[in-house]
């Protein structure tokens, strides 16, 4: 009888452990995932958000649902992943609002420290766009007209603290000259004030090109490493010896704390996602350039973005103020 218990107990115990290894290695995810997108539905980072979500969802045979909270400059959707539990099961989809309020914000109602980067998928580049009519029609002739008329550029952008004005101050600072900054709600509005002549200039992106080639916008330069494919006739700054590459960021982020396995698992499925052609019809349809960098080398591309804000700052004549 004492050997028959003796097997008894062996077998419960041996199925306990058999029991507690399948909870414990059991498949990511087992549940629906949420991807919290801090802006309004429409935009880019909604574009690539929904398409992603689309193939994992596939890919995983489970729910996979864009969140967008839009609100306080990014802040409330921010915060809401920022404050949820480090599972993998929450994910934030963000821009370059993750790199500007730490530094222009006085205070954040959540700890940049407490997301960690996952993916960068990739980074927007922008093009400077003229009206016409302006007493320049190369970026040589509007530095000498800067230099001539200090506060003399008036460049207009979709809001202060927007990748725009950022893209607009570090090309002053660059090129040595004063601009006028004039914020505007939206790309919208800025744009129409650009083709009625109340502003000299903006910094959109490549869907900007149908105006330049109409004839109502002249393209002075563009601020990527090199030619973008929708304006290849268009120089880049480098080209033109000035040392400006930049534009707004997209990228995942989740919770610090995320066990590492469930990252990579993270990682393998928006790596597949990348590739497929859903994603990349959403992504020629914005003309980003992909970077696909993960977690520690997003990390340097973020610890780099933000010096690079923050030693904007303290150029004389630079003013970025946040509403």
């Amino acid at each position: 009888m004492q050997v028959i218990k003796s097997s008894l107990k062996k077998i419960l115990l041996s199925c306990l452990m058999t029991i507690c290894a399948s909870f414990a290695h059991a498949k990511f995810p087992d549940k629906q995932v949420t991807i919290v997108i801090p802006y309004p539905p429409g935009g880019v980072t909604d574009i690539y958000g929904r398409a992603i979500a689309a193939e994992l969802s596939k890919q995983w045979g489970q729910p996979v649902v864009v969140d967008n909270k839009p609100g306080g400059g990014t802040v409330i959707g921010t915060q809401l992943v920022a404050r949820s539990p480090a599972n993998g099961y929450t994910l934030l989809l963000t821009s370059y609002g993750f790199t500007s309020n730490p530094v222009l914000k006085k205070s954040l109602p959540y700890d940049p420290k407490s997301l960690s980067p996952l993916y960068l998928l990739g980074r927007s580049t922008s093009l400077l766009v003229v009206n016409p009519n302006v007493p320049f029609k190369n970026v040589k002739e509007m530095i000498a007209f800067g230099k001539k008329n200090p506060g003399g550029l008036i460049f207009g952008s979709s809001g202060n603290a927007s990748s725009p004005h950022i893209a607009a101050e570090l090309f002053a600072a660059e090129a040595g000259v004063r601009i006028t900054h004039v914020p505007y709600k939206g790309t919208g509005p800025a744009m129409n004030d650009l083709l009625g002549g109340q502003i000299m200039g903006i910094f959109d992106g490549p869907s900007a090109m149908p105006r330049v080639n109409s004839g109502t916008l002249n393209a002075i330069a563009i601020s990527s490493e090199k030619r973008h494919p929708a304006a290849p006739n268009v120089p880049t700054f480098k080209e033109l010896g000035i040392d400006l590459v930049f534009g707004s960021w997209f990228g995942f982020l989740i919770p610090t704390g995320t066990p590492e396995d469930i990252q990579n698992e993270l990682l393998k499925g928006i790596d597949t996602a990348m590739k497929t052609s859903n994603v990349q019809n959403a992504i020629n349809q914005t003309g980003l350039f992909i970077q696909g960098l993960k977690t520690a080398e997003f990390g340097k591309f973020l610890q780099d973005e933000e010096k690079r804000l923050r030693n904007l700052m303290k150029v004389e004549g630079v003013s970025i103020t946040v509403e």
